[in-house]
């Protein structure tokens, strides 16, 4: 598949990018001299698949604060035993149990914390937090953030731009990007970091007027080296989802 972007995404690509997460949906490229100088991993949204996490921390022995109010312990204890009691699909029984105590195992370490918030700004119930408070929880000042929050990261852009100082390295996600061509755009002109990566997610649609695709996977690094040229898709990217194909991306001159 084919899609087209504007001339503002143009970029350079890093050369020392390397894939973290598990292949096809959860994985990202990063700069592996962002994971080496960086002491804090900053997550938001992560569901049922932390291996972006685990595989950041193998890399680089970094503290980790995880955002996601969707998921817990309990309710990934409370799926295994439902599906255990009815027993009509052991594979998917398998499943969740691996997913309960791989839950366990990692965050229960003890510089590895899961915040059962979403990020994108205070609410009355409590169940959501603002990008400054997130930010107000550490002192570090090497952070190195993985953003995937289902159209929120909209609301904490500005947050992005105001602490990017702190920052070492940001991989993100951006959904409906045909609705905010324009935000993205003003992202892309004040954030500081150096945009090194960009992979079209396709699972989401491309538009058929101009080929716009809907979902981006953006990266940025503070210390990677870069090339002249970049390559779309680059060696290590993967179709997020795995039976359908890969979306070519050319930018305009």
């Amino acid at each position: 598949m084919q899609a087209n972007l504007p001339r503002h995404f143009s970029f350079r690509t890093a050369t020392d990018l390397e894939r973290i997460g598990s292949d096809n949906d959860g994985g990202y490229l990063v700069s592996k001299a962002d994971m080496e100088k960086s002491d804090l991993l900053i997550s938001f949204g992560v569901f049922d698949n932390w291996s972006f996490e685990e595989q950041f921390v193998q890399k680089k022995d970094a503290d980790v604060f995880a955002y996601d109010a969707s998921v817990s312990e309990k309710g990934f204890r409370r799926q295994f035993l439902k599906s255990f009691v009815t027993f009509n699909n052991p594979k998917h029984t398998s499943k969740r149990l691996k997913t309960w105590l791989g839950y366990r195992k990692f965050f229960r370490r003890p510089n590895i914390h899961h915040i059962e918030k979403f990020v994108g700004f205070d609410s009355t119930d409590g169940r959501y937090c603002s990008m400054d408070e997130v930010l107000n929880v550490s002192s570090h000042r090497n952070i190195f953030l993985k953003i995937d929050i289902e159209g929120s990261e909209y609301r904490i852009l500005d947050s992005l731009i105001a602490n990017q100082e702190r920052f070492t390295g940001l991989a993100i996600e951006f959904h409906d990007c045909d609705l905010h061509t324009k935000a993205i755009e003003y992202f892309l002109s004040k954030f500081a970091l150096k945009l090194v990566h960009i992979h079209a997610n396709n699972y989401a649609p491309i538009r058929r007027d101009n080929l716009y695709p809907t979902t981006l996977e953006l990266t940025f690094s503070k210390n990677a080296t870069q090339l002249e040229q970049a390559q779309l898709p680059h060696a290590l990217d993967m179709p997020n989802h795995r039976k359908k194909p890969e979306i070519f991306l050319t930018i305009e001159n």
